[in-house]
């Protein structure tokens, strides 16, 4: 591919996601479809597609647009379950930061079943903090430890960090401390059945 292609490609990349985040930002809930983009954008459909061959794969694009940050993992080097509670904190600061960002994109997810939405990127995650869990709690049954680290998982996430804020009307502070406290206690018990095993 010459110079001059790979520009147009990023060009046209380019318009087609930020086409995808003004949608986004100004649907605020209903995310958007692949046509209503292509006319922003000014391209067909099949143009859009070729680009991005699935319409959550243009979503998680233009939520990286919107908030470069969302995409980082503040968790890739916890080596205890209690790392991973502690550094839950660092993970809400960047939530608030985007916080109109994440509760749109939740919003969009949410209300289209798209649950797929980061589901590559969410699995790679997953799976060092679900190492680490495993390796602390080695006694725990699979029945109790898959239990145990999808209660940790959803506790700490920005789904209940927007949750509380939202529902509960709780400051940054107040949503950040009680989402830690209670995986603190979820922690402590998984620690006592691990030891009673």
């Amino acid at each position: 591919m010459t110079v001059a292609a790979n520009r147009h490609t990023e060009a046209t990349r380019r318009i087609i996601i930020d086409a995808a985040a003004e949608l986004f930002m100004e649907r605020r809930s209903g995310g958007f479809s692949i046509q209503e983009v292509a006319d922003r954008a000014g391209l067909t459909h099949r143009t859009v597609y070729r680009y991005f061959p699935s319409r959550q794969e243009l979503m998680a694009a233009a939520a990286r647009h919107l908030a470069p940050s969302i995409a980082e993992d503040p968790f890739g080097e916890v080596s205890t379950v209690e790392e991973w509670v502690e550094a839950v904190g660092s993970h809400f600061t960047v939530t608030e930061v985007n916080f109109e960002v994440v509760r749109s994109v939740l919003a969009a997810v949410l209300a289209a079943d798209d649950l797929a939405l980061f589901e590559g990127e969410m699995g790679d995650r997953d799976a060092h903090r679900w190492q680490v869990f495993r390796a602390q709690f080695p006694n725990l049954s699979d029945d109790d430890a898959q239990r145990t680290f999808a209660a940790l998982r959803h506790l700490m996430s920005s789904t209940s960090y927007v949750l509380m804020r939202l529902r509960f009307g709780m400051s940054p502070a107040q949503a950040t401390k009680t989402i830690q406290v209670a995986a603190s206690h979820l922690v402590e018990q998984a620690a006592h059945r691990n030891r009673e095993q």
